[in-house]
Formats: C-alpha cells, sequence, structure tokens
C-alpha cells in the first residue's frame, strides 16, 4: 500500500533518512533542503540553485548534489556553480568541489557513500534533453581531505542519474537515455538489464535482499530489479505520479515526486508518498567529507 503524507513541495527529489527517523529531501526549485518529521515539512537548509539530491553523513550533516539551477527548461534566479554542497547542522551551507580532474563539473545528480567512506556521484554534465544528449557524463567520487573530485568511469551521453552500493558492494547506477540498469564491474560498465519502454529510471533504492527499487518516471510508480537484473515486480502510485527518487526506513519505502504539472510552471504540486513493502532496506554508509 503506498500513500501521499506531504504536499504543496517544490519539485522534491533525493529522499534520505536521518539519524533519528525524519526524512530530508530537496526542494529543487525552492533551492533548499527540507525535512519532513512526521507531520509537516520544514525548510533546514537554503543551498540555491537547484540542489538535485541529498544523502545523510556523520554528525548530522546533510550533502547534497548542486546541479547550479536547471530542472528541464527551469532556470534558477539565484544560480550556483554545479558542485557537491555540504550543510552543517543549523542549515550553514558550504561548497566542497567545484571539479573533477581539474576540469568543471557539469550538473551533478545524485551522490551516495561508499563502503571505502568516500562520496560517489553521477554528473550527466547536462540538463535533461534526452532529444540533444552531450557526449559528457560521468561517474565520479570525492575522498576524504580532498578538494577536488577524479573521475570512476566516464558512460558518455547516457544521463547517468541515480547512484548506490549494491550489497555485495558494486557501484550501480542508472541511466535515464538507455533506461539501463548497470553496475562497474572490472573498471567497466556493465548492464544489468534494461527496463520496459516507458519506465525511465531516476533514483533507486536497495533492499537487504539485494532488490532495487527504482523509481520510474513515465511509469507512474516503482520497477523492481532483482540483483541479477530480472524483473521482480513493480508498485504502482496514481496517475497524477512523476516519482523522481526513494529510500528505505526499515521496510517502508519513501517517494519524492515530482507530479506532473511542474513543467506546465505550478511547482508546488510535488508529494511524499511512503509504501510498505516485503523488503527491508540495505544498511548505508554515513560518511564524513
Amino acid at each position: 500500500m503506498a500513500e501521499v503524507v506531504a504536499t504543496g513541495l517544490f519539485v522534491p527529489e533525493g529522499p534520505t533518512i536521518l539519524a533519528d527517523g525524519r526524512i530530508a529531501f530537496v526542494e529543487q526549485v525552492a533551492g533548499r533542503i527540507s525535512v519532513f518529521d512526521g507531520r509537516r515539512v520544514e525548510p533546514v537548509a537554503y543551498t540555491g540553485g537547484s540542489p538535485n539530491a541529498t544523502v545523510a553523513g556523520a554528525e548530522g550533516w546533510l550533502y547534497a548534489c548542486q546541479n547550479g539551477g536547471v530542472v528541464g527548461g527551469w532556470r534558477s534566479a539565484q544560480p550556483r556553480t554545479p558542485g557537491i554542497q555540504r550543510c552543517r547542522p543549523g542549515g550553514d551551507v558550504e561548497t566542497l568541489t567545484t571539479t573533477v580532474d581539474g576540469q568543471p563539473l557539469g550538473a551533478p545528480n545524485d551522490l551516495v557513500f561508499g563502503p571505502d567512506g568516500a562520496l560517489y556521484f553521477t554528473d550527466p554534465a547536462q540538463p535533461f534533453d534526452p532529444a540533444r544528449p552531450r557526449p559528457a557524463g560521468r561517474i565520479a567520487v570525492l575522498h576524504p581531505g580532498r578538494d577536488e573530485a577524479r573521475t570512476v568511469l566516464e558512460v558518455g551521453g547516457v544521463y547517468c542519474n541515480g547512484i548506490a552500493f549494491g550489497v555485495d558492494d558494486r557501484l550501480l547506477w542508472v541511466e535515464s537515455y538507455t533506461r539501463a540498469v548497470c553496475a562497474l564491474v572490472d573498471g567497466a560498465r556493465s548492464v544489468l538489464c534494461v527496463l520496459p519502454e516507458g519506465h525511465i529510471p531516476d533514483g533507486f533504492a536497495v533492499a537487504a535482499d539485494g532488490r532495487l527499487f527504482i523509481t520510474g518516471c513515465g511509469s507512474h510508480g516503482i520497477d523492481i530489479v532483482g540483483p541479477d537484473g530480472s524483473y521482480a515486480g513493480f508498485i504502482p502510485l496514481d496517475d497524477d505520479a512523476n516519482p523522481t527518487n526513494c529510500c528505505f526506513r526499515g521496510a517502508e519505502l519513501w517517494i519524492a515526486d515530482f507530479g506532473l504539472d511542474w513543467e506546465r510552471g505550478d511547482h508546488s504540486t510535488g508529494r511524499l508518498w511512503r509504501a510498505e513493502t516485503d523488503a527491508t532496506g540495505a544498511p548505508v554508509v554515513r560518511g564524513r567529507l
């Protein structure tokens, strides 16, 4: 069963669970990170631009991908340099890096702490525009104590999007243009599966049994894929849903949903969903840079 628990959100994305159980997520066109405490939504940090996702780190810190201020055709009135930001407890925001291998980041999208404590993230290097894909696109990593990211893998113009680590510590990501679910195997891209036509993968969460719960723009729900790439099911939301990313809290799957009206200029129709599942979320690393 899935239910809407918060409405009136400004293009929500990239949810994460805080240590106290609250749900943090970004509101892209509001340039902020907000928190849902079970009753109401409150902003906790203003990043400017357009934060694309957030992940909880150690000691209550939040880390965010800052794409600079773009969502489709929308542009922020307060643009920022694309990079990785950190929000300290209390709301202060600082930029950790804006470069990878000496070159500017393009539009960082999603992020995750790896088993080694480093922060891995996708950089599709462009606003979402499948009609005009750019050749750039990479998986990158920022290690503790470093002020510049390095490239893990160049993936090209596939719009690399959501990223996570599997229960076997493989680095996983999804590609929105190709609809591919991928893994890093021996330093190379390996395709686990391709989602059905009309199911555009955006973000995903990993269950303790290895299954991937993947938000599908265009599908109005969540695709479930086994660790071997086999198709394992679907969680429907409703006809107005445009789910973008999700995270587990125990057996609950928390889902950020743009809604379908944001591209028509109504930026306050986003929602937060909670869905009961037959899974339990895999353990997550809370690192610190």
